[in-house]
């Protein structure tokens, strides 16, 4: 038998439930591996800590799909998990990186549905070990006192600080945004706890950014260019390309019934927080991505540039609005073909169809049935290059609302045109 026989077996099983989205028990892992059940309790709490968690009786992984099975067997063997400095601060150094690339990992998991309290969880155990090590660093005891100033005792460990209290103490007296940005998500994690609510992703993807970027910039603040994360991570897959009905179904979703709790949560605390904080970069990402041109193709050394608005003087900061009002502007509503219009209004109304659609447009009017290059209605325009007629969003939502009513359809039906 190969020394990795077992092991890859446990890659196989362990990616598996992953990409299955299932939890597995111990037994089960025994089961696939041929490991003793004593055997396989001790890796998921050690060698695996950073994929597997456990919930109950039942295990889950997070990130296994990410790796390789020759990663997998380095992680298992622990050779990249070794830690040069054992001291208390280096060990929470070591978690706090390990816990922020599991954030960034589990948000970026296509296989994750629920990716905003993943990210919070694990950014929020990574924030806590980096202020240990920083209150570590200075000497500070960052332990709880009973009423006699003796340490209070979990199950014989001393109970150190939660993340608030950190924050309070690292930023005392200090209104800041990351402060801002950092007890947003620890109150979003609280109201989201019991709750599947998948639809705020996209609600709070610019915090979420800002809480790894504000952690990269304190890391290395406190303990130096040495312990960057920028080796290890990428621009986020996040700015893959949202769709502006995507965005519209999302905001629909946060409206119903089951957020309110959270949306009024959300809303309370950005509107108790002044303008400053609210703007700020490290309370919130918002950005606008822009084609960068160059003459040649060696012209730029990196594909994408982060530009401190902060800094820009006066000439650039008015070029900066004219950019992006012109992002803004240049935008063309009309982006749907007819197919695409089918399928999204059939989802509503079982019986639309091609034909029925050209009934539609011709009974309501909403285009031209000859060719004019010029028109741009409110629900359709001409388009060049596609050398055709394509829909707006607004158009399907008011098919969607006339046929709402039977009569509505067997009235175009009938109506011969």
């Amino acid at each position: 038998m190969s020394r990795y026989e077992q092991v890859d077996l446990a890659y196989d099983f362990l990616a598996s439930k992953e990409k299955q989205g299932e939890g597995f028990t111990i037994q089960q892992l025994a089961n696939a591996t041929g490991w003793k059940v004593d055997t396989c309790k001790t890796y998921p709490s050690k060698r695996w800590h950073q994929y597997v968690e456990k919930d109950g009786e039942q295990y889950s992984t997070s990130g296994i799909l990410f790796l390789s099975k020759e990663e997998f067997r380095a992680v298992h063997s622990q050779k990249l998990q070794q830690t040069t400095d054992l001291s208390s601060k280096g060990i929470l150094l070591h978690k706090a990186k390990e816990f922020a690339l599991l954030a960034v990992a589990t948000y970026n998991n296509p296989y994750t549905e629920f990716k905003t309290y993943g990210f919070i969880v694990n950014i929020v155990i990574a924030y806590t070990a980096l202020m240990h090590a920083v209150f570590e660093k200075r000497s500070i005891d960052y332990f709880y006192k009973d009423k006699h100033g003796n340490d209070v005792l979990i199950d014989g460990d001393k109970k150190a600080w939660e993340l608030c209290e950190c924050v309070d103490e690292y930023w005392s007296g200090v209104n800041s945004p990351e402060k801002a940005n950092i007890k947003f998500l620890i109150g979003l994690r609280n109201k989201i706890e019991h709750r599947s609510l998948p639809a705020v992703d996209l609600a709070v993807c610019g915090e979420c950014q800002s809480a790894l970027s504000n952690f990269e910039n304190l890391l290395v603040e406190e303990f130096g260019d040495s312990h960057a994360l920028t080796a290890s991570l990428a621009i986020a897959m996040q700015l893959t390309r949202i769709s502006e009905q995507a965005q519209i179904d999302s905001l629909k979703q946060l409206q119903k019934d089951n957020y309110k709790v959270v949306r009024q949560y959300m809303e309370t605390y950005r509107n108790d927080l002044n303008d400053e904080v609210v703007e700020s970069q490290k309370y919130r990402v918002r950005a606008f991505l822009v084609p960068k041109l160059g003459n040649h193709a060696k012209s730029s050394d990196i594909a994408i540039e982060f530009i401190n608005v902060n800094k820009l003087t006066d000439e650039e900061r008015v070029n900066y609005e004219q950019g992006v009002a012109f992002i803004k502007g240049v935008e063309s509503p009309y982006k749907l073909r007819p197919s695409r219009v089918v399928e999204l209004v059939s989802k509503k109304i079982l019986s639309f169809n091609m034909p029925l659609h050209t009934k539609c447009w011709k009974y309501f009017d909403s285009r031209p049935q000859a060719e004019q290059r010029n028109f741009k209605g409110e629900y359709c325009g001409f388009v060049e290059g596609f050398e055709g007629y394509l829909y707006t969003t607004s158009w399907v939502n008011y098919l969607i609302k006339e046929l709402s009513v039977p009569e509505k359809i067997l009235e175009i039906r009938r109506s011969g045109i």
